[in-house]
């Protein structure tokens, strides 16, 4: 796409796509975190909760020592569908962390080169100019960048690392020299079989229920392979773009023995009213996409009780890691709204994992080649997501890709969940 060709009611078709992509594989959930009283299972490593060792340093970083310089690319200052402060507002606490806790990088003080994208793809190729002309930047971090990422590929030519949580724009798995932590749509779509397998073993037949618009097919064809790979029978069904009404689909669907809605913005409340409506009582395993809607807007002013796969920790629910992400974003300076905000959160994994990974590199020879270096051998694990990725190795032709990876919860109603796994790979993936 030609960034001059791109009108604005097709930048806002992009957004609303886009977005899609991103709350496909990580959650944004409405309900304030400390709001939910259900506990998850899960034991993560011990070095995830302990910063200090996570990252490799401690104290006060040295505010006499040059400073490391980390650029950091956000989509804010536009229209709503592009508008996300909220990674800035956490990333920034989180540099706050690393420089009064954890001793900045070797010592020295991280700041950020900010740049920020209002809307329109050409503003990619003037934050990729300005990170490519500041020398002092030798590692690039994505905030909710959904749009400008072609330009900012095309500006940067691969000369410095890009670290992403999950593909965000078609352009993204492909990128040389970027690395999407939590990883893509379709890598992230397939423990959705491994989970069916495992948890539902009496699922035999699925119906996969997804809005009839570009984008939204990629993630319903993904959901559909995993399925079929543990020798689930899939029927798809596509809803009319903009539909109010779709009790037609729902009773369609529900002659399956669980229904898996992929759905939009606009949909995730009508279908849900129609399967309430069609006394429809089968397990629904759901994207997480849902889940960004406010409570207040579904029937009965509660969120759908399904189980939802999401490939990040789910902030809401009391575990140990979201725990501690709570009190230290708290106490460097930003909110818990905020920082219940998917891409916020991805942004605070990304700064810590680059302090993790700049920390073991000596520091004469930090560059974007040894930094580079470092993310493509790094194994994990990550803060607030997987155990273990491995770059440009999980899924085939997504080179940029690292994790593929999805834990899953249940929604019990009245802001309380469960988890109801823990991390899942696709199936047939060791």
């Amino acid at each position: 796409m030609r960034p001059r060709s791109i009108t604005q009611s097709a930048r806002r078709r992009l957004g609303l796509a886009a977005l899609a992509l991103i709350t496909l594989v990580g959650a944004v959930v409405t309900a304030v975190a400390t709001a939910s009283t259900a506990t998850s299972n899960a034991l993560p490593p011990a070095q995830v909760l302990n910063y200090q060792l996570y990252a490799g340093g401690k104290g006060k970083a040295n505010p006499k020592l040059a400073p490391i310089t980390i650029g950091f690319i956000n989509g804010q200052g536009g229209p709503p569908n592009f508008d996300f402060p909220q990674p800035t507002n956490v990333v920034q606490a989180a540099v706050r962390m690393i420089n009064a806790e954890l001793g900045g990088i070797h010592g020295h003080p991280v700041r950020l080169h900010t740049c920020f994208i209002a809307q329109a793809e050409e503003e990619g190729v003037r934050c990729g100019q300005a990170m490519a002309n500041d020398r002092n930047v030798k590692v690039i971090l994505y905030g909710a960048v959904i749009v400008g990422n072609q330009s900012i590929y095309a500006t940067i030519k691969g000369s410095k690392p890009i670290i992403g949580g999950v593909t965000a724009n078609a352009a993204d798995p492909t990128a040389k020299n970027a690395f999407f932590l939590n990883g893509s749509q379709t890598s992230v779509l397939g423990p959705f079989g491994t989970f069916t397998k495992r948890f539902l073993p009496k699922v035999k037949k699925v119906t996969i229920v997804y809005p009839n618009q570009p984008g939204a097919d990629t993630a319903a064809f993904a959901l559909r392979k995993g399925m079929q790979q543990v020798g689930v029978s899939v029927t798809m069904i596509a809803t009319p773009q903009n539909a109010t009404d779709l009790i037609g689909p729902a009773t369609q669907a529900s002659s399956a023995d669980m229904i898996i809605p992929a759905l939009g913005f606009t949909d995730c409340v009508p279908f849900a009213r129609a399967l309430g409506q069609i006394g429809y009582s089968k397990p629904v395993l759901s994207t997480p996409l849902c889940t960004f809607i406010p409570k207040s807007v579904y029937a009965g002013g509660d969120l759908p009780k399904w189980t939802f796969g999401i490939a990040q920790t789910l902030v809401n629910l009391r575990s140990p890691q979201a725990t501690l992400y709570l009190k230290k974003g708290l106490q460097y300076g930003t909110t818990v709204g905020p920082m219940l905000n998917v891409f916020a959160e991805i942004a605070w994994e990304e700064m810590l994992a680059t302090a993790r990974i700049m920390n073991r590199i000596p520091y004469n020879r930090i560059s974007s080649a040894t930094i580079s270096a470092g993310f493509r051998n790094f194994k994990g694990p990550l803060i607030l997501a997987a155990p273990d990725i491995a770059c440009g190795k999980v899924s085939p032709g997504e080179p940029a890709v690292c994790g593929n990876e999805t834990q899953f919860y249940n929604y019990l109603g009245q802001g309380k969940w469960k988890a109801a796994s823990g991390w899942l790979k696709p199936p047939g993936v060791g």
